[in-house]
């Protein structure tokens, strides 16, 4: 009886340490929308596909690593889908069947419109899935978009790359963090018995020897 008046877990948790966890696809986002430029990875946080899919795979946050960008892919595996409203995919699913119906249920930082997300989705050699956030549509675009070609298709906004991680990683990150934290204790705890031993050792006497001759 008890288990048929239990709530459903709300769709998006905030997991404290910059992490945001979404129950229904059990990934984690960075709550940072472009992390890239917080820590200097470039100045505005645009990169190259290439060169965002290196960076997200070699990342390291708070002692976690395997990060990821984003699937274009539906949830079962199925696609990619190509035009608006691709809700199968995981970042359109994230603002189409989750801030669209429970506005405000998280906050997030450094968002910007209109703006391009990366997908970890390939499409050829030389083209990528990527997702406009304004119009909410999945499309490729070429690995290197802000080179000159001909004819010119000027981008709708930056293009930004969003890291994701399988599964709840939190429990790990504040185990991480609590490691760190009694490390600390431990080595504040040791110098401050070093010092307290020094300052109350005895002061050694010198013994001084007169020869007397006869």
């Amino acid at each position: 009886m008890r288990d048929i008046f239990r709530l459903p877990p709300p769709p998006l948790i905030d997991r404290g340490f910059g992490l945001i966890y979404d129950t229904g696809r059990d990934i984690t986002w960075l709550q940072d929308m472009n992390y890239a430029k917080t820590v200097g990875r470039s100045a505005d946080g645009q990169l190259t596909w290439p060169a965002a899919t290196a960076w997200v795979s070699s990342l390291n946050y708070r002692g976690i690593r395997g990060w990821r960008l984003p699937t274009a892919l539906n949830h079962d595996g199925s696609g990619p889908v190509v035009g608006n409203n691709c809700i199968g995919s995981e970042l359109v699913h994230l603002y189409l069947e989750v801030f669209a119906t429970h506005p405000n249920i998280v906050m997030l930082s450094n968002g910007t419109l209109p703006c391009i997300y990366w997908t970890s989705t390939e499409a050829s050699a030389e083209e990528a899935y990527a997702i406009d956030l304004f119009t909410l549509r999945q499309g490729t675009l070429w690995k290197d978009p802000f080179q000159q070609r001909f004819p010119s298709v000027p981008l709708s906004g930056p293009v930004l790359s969003w890291p994701v991680h399988d599964g709840d990683v939190a429990a790990q990150v504040r185990a991480n963090w609590l490691q760190r934290l009694f490390s600390s204790f431990v080595s504040i705890f040791r110098s401050w018995r070093y010092s307290r031993c020094g300052r109350n050792q005895p002061a050694q006497l010198s013994t001084s020897y007169v020869v007397i001759s006869s």
